[in-house]
């Protein structure tokens, strides 16, 4: 018998289900974002951090460093560091920590460059 179907559901990790403190922010982010001009998505497996991917939406959607200022100020979060980390594609990513002390939970927040503002050709119809 292998270790799988020894092991029952409640046994293994809860993956998927989302920590009520991630939820809590992930709403503070996902409206600030969009207040701003970006969308908001999820990824990964919300047990030991949030992942969230930031995508400029608007034609408007503010410079990004910008909304990070804000999202900080209307949450408790810890940057890690003011400068974000650099990632394939241009994605830059900011981690931010929780607050309390000890607290091993982290939010990364992945955001893809905007677009250069692109003029029309010609030869495009």
């Amino acid at each position: 018998m292998s270790a799988a179907e020894i092991l029952s559901p409640l046994d293994s990790p809860a993956y998927g289900i989302i920590d009520p403190d991630y939820a809590r922010y992930y709403s503070i982010i996902r409206c600030t974002a969009w207040q701003y001009g970006y969308a908001i998505g999820m990824h990964g497996s919300f047990t030991r951090d949030l992942d969230l991917i930031m995508v400029p939406w608007t034609d408007e959607a503010r410079d990004a460093a910008h909304v990070i200022k804000v999202i900080v100020g209307r949450t408790d979060l810890r940057l890690q560091s003011e400068v974000p980390g650099a990632k394939p594609h241009g994605r830059v990513v900011y981690t931010m920590h929780l607050p309390a002390f000890g607290d091993p939970r982290w939010i990364d927040l992945s955001i893809m460059p905007r677009a250069a503002t692109q003029q029309p050709n010609e030869s495009q119809p």
